[in-house]
């Protein structure tokens, strides 16, 4: 079946015994692109195994709006995730939810309204405050955020996030979509935090700060006695 997706998988680098975790992990509105890989090839050195997705043929393949394009996408990952996971050798292990930009809104989605089982919580990298289960033309030139039928409010899926698990939220202080941040924290609540990446913009391409904050944010997820506040 994965053969079949674009799914691309880092295995803990230590392969006799378990990963620390499984991150599924959606790419933004061009793909699952090389900061993005650079990431899950050191967060695989570090014993977290991640399957990064290139989401864009999925969702073209959904119907055009409404219920059942939200039914058909669920039908759709719920499978490739457990897949993924059971490739990495994280069955038993906790999965993180991630995703950078449109991933991001859309890992925050997954995580609100499918039912993957030992789920430690959400990893969003630069989430605006509406998205869509599309790439629109819009979403690649950095537009204007979606109203359309069918988008969906990001704090509101924050809000649907089942109450044990955690939302970490990695920005770059000169991301335009800053703006976003108040009502996602607001949603969140005690169980969300920001982690913010110094004169990084909204690309986060210069992983190293990014990677240095995505490992704290994956600390503060997977361990709950952890605070950063």
């Amino acid at each position: 079946m994965l053969r079949s997706q674009p799914v691309f998988l880092y295995a803990a680098a230590d392969t006799t015994r378990a990963p620390r975790a499984v991150i599924f992990f959606f790419g933004n509105d061009i793909g699952f692109w090389k900061p993005h890989r650079q990431l899950a090839a050191s967060l695989a050195r570090a014993q977290i195994a991640v399957a990064g997705f290139d989401m864009r043929p999925l969702l073209r393949t959904l119907p055009p709006r409404g219920a059942i394009r939200d039914s058909t996408f669920m039908a759709a990952i719920e499978p490739i995730i457990a897949h993924s996971r059971h490739e990495l050798g994280g069955d038993q292990v906790p999965l993180i939810i991630a995703g950078h930009s449109l991933g991001a809104e859309i890992a925050i989605w997954t995580a609100a309204y499918t039912c993957e089982p030992q789920v430690a919580g959400v990893l969003a990298m630069s989430p605006g405050s509406r998205s869509h289960l599309r790439v629109s033309v819009s979403d690649i030139m950095n537009g204007p955020e979606p109203t359309e039928p069918g988008s969906f409010s990001v704090a509101g899926a924050i809000g649907d996030v089942p109450s044990g698990e955690r939302i970490a939220v990695i920005r770059g202080t000169k991301d335009k979509l800053t703006r976003a941040d108040p009502a996602l924290m607001a949603a969140g609540g005690n169980r969300i935090e920001r982690f913010p990446v110094f004169l990084a913009g909204h690309s986060l391409k210069g992983l190293t700060m990014a990677g240095f904050e995505a490992r704290r944010a994956l600390d503060w997820l997977l361990d709950p006695s952890r605070a950063t506040r």
